[in-house]
């Protein structure tokens, strides 16, 4: 159990004392006042705007305290080792950062793989409040981390995070701002830890039970896998409205990877079981890749995932009911 120590505390006031390097991305619920519809099949191209990508995704779920739900503890775990070492994550080489940005800078250099489940860990935090801000969130992983509760991060780590029915998020006020469930459905983000300069990236995925964020298992894991695509391919997220380094993939109104195809959801079926993903952009096919996708050796997979029928289902009911009603970043 982590105690409020006099280190922690001071690590907590002094994340939230300062400015986030970034700006959380979310998967939006209300309308937006961004100039752009929402694209469902874009005729621009993301593109790189320099930043770092994550390489090979190592996930840990983290659960917020003892009260999460049951369903999404105990079948999370498989979802991720399902997702994570298959053909959904093979095609997203095209996002490798091998090439200049598009302000003339050099990439990173990166190629993006399959990734791997790490576990799952349950915080005692020392932030008790039901209602949290993003800087009440990193302060609190990165206090999490010095007390040795969460692994060290390295350039690979995404804390995604699952919190219990009855907690609230704010992101604040304006067009970017507003609260779990009723705004949004869930946000990743990274940071630099004021502690040694280390970069923490993490998801924040809100128990909302339906409000439009889909329902059941599978609602929560199209969103899920929303987010942890767009972790991997752009995990610095700054001002969506002008998008730049260190961003990674973008187009130029801010839309993520996975925001431009949240019209849809297929699966990746495993050796048993079958998970619930949502579509993603690709440049390279100038559309929405619609899966199906498959657990297991590549070639493997590949040969097996041509012969399974894509799922049509729309992520959000809100979307479905409306699609120009919402924007996702």
């Amino acid at each position: 159990m982590m105690r409020r120590s006099t280190l922690a505390a001071a690590l907590i006031a002094a994340i939230a004392a300062a400015p986030s390097s970034a700006a959380p991305h979310a998967l939006w619920l209300k309308p937006r006042t961004h100039p752009a519809p929402f694209m469902i099949e874009s005729t621009n191209k993301v593109l790189y705007y320099g930043g770092p990508v994550i390489s090979n995704a190592k996930v840990y779920a983290v659960f917020w305290g003892q009260g999460v739900d049951a369903q999404t503890q105990s079948q999370i775990g498989p979802f991720f080792s399902n997702i994570l070492d298959s053909t959904y994550m093979d095609w997203l080489s095209e996002y490798d950062t091998n090439i200049k940005a598009v302000d003339g800078r050099q990439g990173t250099n990166q190629t993006i793989g399959r990734g791997t489940y790490a576990g799952a860990i349950t915080i005692t935090p020392a932030n008790t409040s039901s209602n949290l801000a993003d800087s009440d969130i990193q302060a609190e992983l990165d206090a999490q981390i010095a007390a040795g509760k969460l692994p060290k991060a390295d350039a690979n780590t995404l804390y995604m995070v699952f919190f219990p029915s009855g907690v609230n998020i704010s992101l604040g006020s304006g067009s970017d701002g507003g609260d779990s469930c009723s705004a949004f459905c869930a946000y990743h983000e990274g940071f630099k830890s004021p502690r040694d300069g280390s970069s923490i990236f993490y998801g924040v995925m809100p128990s909302c039970g339906g409000f439009g964020c889909g329902s059941g298992f599978d609602g929560l894991s199209a969103t899920t896998s929303h987010e942890t695509i767009e972790a991997i391919t752009d995990p610095f997220p700054t001002d969506g409205t002008n998008p730049s380094y260190p961003q990674a993939w973008n187009d130029d109104q801010g839309n993520e990877v996975a925001d431009l195809c949240v019209q849809g959801t297929s699966t990746v079926t495993g050796p048993s079981l079958t998970s619930t993903v949502q579509w993603i952009w690709s440049n390279r096919l100038g559309a929405c890749n619609q899966g199906p996708w498959t657990h297991g050796p590549a070639a493997v997979a590949a040969a097996l995932a041509g012969r399974l029928p894509a799922v049509h289902t729309p992520l959000l009911d809100s979307v479905a009911a409306d699609p120009s009603g919402a924007f996702g970043r």
